[in-house]
């Protein structure tokens, strides 16, 4: 009996656990000595010599905001990175940013009016955040790879990384 009620204590742990996971969005189940994880998001877990699996399905946001900090009178260089940026979001999410699920912010870092946002991101002079919404939560991060693509030289380059990181986050595949 007290094999049943330890291996049925253990089922509603693992059951537990899993529902947990499944229900916080884009966290996997640890992977412990004896513990397998597939490529696909499964995630094969062995308690007492019975195995289960449990499939771990990344929640897409309802919505994606790119936040773009940059000052009132930028040096050209910066100027490209900003323009690029809004072409990017322009080009090739403009239905959804008509449907709601893609915003684009630009917000002028050295505008007194706007620190109060400026500190609530942390954000420099010029910074790149993605804001992923899923219902009444948020997931905020920088996107700091576009610095090493700035100028005229870099521009396809910094509007394909924009169209990739931002059609990522909207998959739910973001940092």
């Amino acid at each position: 009996m007290d094999r049943y009620f330890g291996l049925s204590i253990s089922a509603l742990c693992v059951v537990f656990v899993g529902l947990a996971v499944a229900c916080s969005g884009s966290v996997a189940a640890p992977v412990r000595e004896g513990n397998a994880a597939a490529e696909n998001g499964t995630t094969v877990i062995l308690v007492e010599n019975t195995s289960i699996s449990l499939s771990i399905k990344q929640l897409k946001p309802d919505r994606v905001e790119l936040i773009y900090f940059h000052t009132k009178n930028p040096c050209y260089c910066m100027a490209v990175v900003g323009d690029s940026i809004e072409y990017a979001v322009d080009t090739y999410f403009k239905n959804e940013v008509a449907g709601g699920q893609v915003a684009l912010s630009m917000i002028v870092s050295d505008d007194p009016a706007n620190a109060g946002t400026v500190k609530k991101y942390d954000a420099m002079a010029f910074s790149l955040f993605i804001r992923e919404v899923r219902g009444d939560s948020e997931r905020v991060y920088p996107v700091s790879e576009i610095w090493e693509m700035t100028g005229d030289a870099n521009k396809d380059r910094l509007v394909d990384f924009i169209r990739v990181t931002l059609g990522n986050a909207l998959d739910g595949k973001g940092q």
